[in-house]
C-alpha cells in the first residue's frame, strides 16, 4: 500500500517532468566560475587553493535505465554525464524545490560528484571531490582535491 506522502512525491514529479514518459532534455553545461583546493603529495597535509578551469560537460537522461530499473521515491531520473575527455559518470537525481522552480539533485554512486540543477532556468552548481578533478593530476603529482563551480547549461535541441 502507498502512503500518502508516495502519492504526492509521484504527483510532483509528474508536475515537473510534464508527465510519465516525459524526458530531461539533452543539454552542454559550460562553468561561468570554478573554485578549488588541492592537497599535494608528498608535502604537508593542508589543501592550498588552486586554480581550476572552467569546466564543459553534456547531460543526457539515461533512458536505458530510466526504462529498466524502478523510479520510485528516492531516484526520479537517471542522467549520463559526459565531459569534454569523454569520461563518463552516471547520476541519480531527485526532484528538489528550489527559489520558485523545481529542480534536481544528482549524485554518482559512490558520492563524489554532486550535481544541482534548476529544471526551468538550466542553471546548476555541480562539486566534485577526489585525486583526479585536480586539471594538473598525473603520476607524479596528483593528490586529493575538491572544486565547487556554477554555470548553465543550454538544450541542445534548440529548447
Amino acid at each position: 500500500m502507498q502512503t500518502a506522502w508516495s502519492w504526492v512525491s509521484a504527483a510532483v514529479l509528474c508536475a515537473f517532468a510534464g508527465g510519465v514518459g516525459a524526458s530531461f532534455p539533452d543539454v552542454e553545461c559550460v562553468a561561468r566560475n570554478t573554485a578549488g583546493f588541492h592537497d599535494y603529495e608528498g608535502g604537508a597535509e593542508d589543501y592550498e587553493a588552486s586554480v581550476f578551469h572552467p569546466g564543459r560537460f553534456a547531460l543526457s537522461e539515461n533512458v536505458f535505465l530510466m526504462n529498466n530499473l524502478s523510479v520510485d521515491d528516492r531516484v526520479q531520473l537517471y542522467l549520463t554525464m559526459t565531459d569534454t575527455d569523454g569520461e563518463v559518470t552516471e547520476l541519480e537525481c531527485r526532484t528538489v524545490r528550489g527559489a520558485g522552480a523545481q529542480g534536481y539533485s544528482c549524485v554518482n554512486i559512490p558520492p563524489s560528484e554532486l550535481l544541482l540543477i534548476n529544471g526551468t532556468t538550466l542553471r546548476f552548481t555541480r562539486t566534485s571531490v577526489g585525486g583526479w578533478t585536480f586539471a594538473g593530476a598525473s603520476e607524479n603529482l596528483n593528490g586529493d582535491s575538491i572544486f565547487i563551480e556554477y554555470g548553465q547549461c543550454l538544450d541542445r535541441g534548440g529548447g
